[in-house]
């Protein structure tokens, strides 16, 4: 069930990887078409995450909806999807945030029944 609504990011022109993951570090699911280290990601994501929950929450902006990270050759998409799960997207800088938004946003209930 999780590789369908998963694979349905995959299909979004520019997106090579998306990943489930717990604030602890430890990868739910993935799937992924180049060559990451989920562990090695999930701990970096989960930290970048909890900061950034800290932040939002000193500048009074609960809950957070949404982390992006711009790199050269990259983007990194982050979204909680419940306490302490979040799912995080690595894409081209070419690809279509909207479409990637629009997708998770019609897919986060599927994705909350399985968890």
């Amino acid at each position: 069930m999780f590789e369908d609504i998963l694979n349905k990011f995959l299909i979004i022109d520019g997106v090579s990887s998306v990943t489930i993951i717990r604030d602890n570090g430890e990868v739910v699911e993935s799937q992924k078409t180049g060559d990451f280290d989920d562990g090695q990601l999930a701990a970096v994501i989960s930290f970048v995450l909890e900061e950034s929950k800290s932040m939002a929450s000193k500048l009074g902006k609960e809950p957070l909806s949404m982390v992006f990270i711009e790199f050269r050759d990259h983007i990194l998409l982050s979204a909680p999807l419940k306490e302490h799960i979040f799912i995080v997207l690595i894409a081209k800088p070419s690809a279509n945030i909207a479409q990637i938004n629009l997708e998770l946003k019609k897919n986060r209930e599927r994705l909350l029944m399985i968890l």
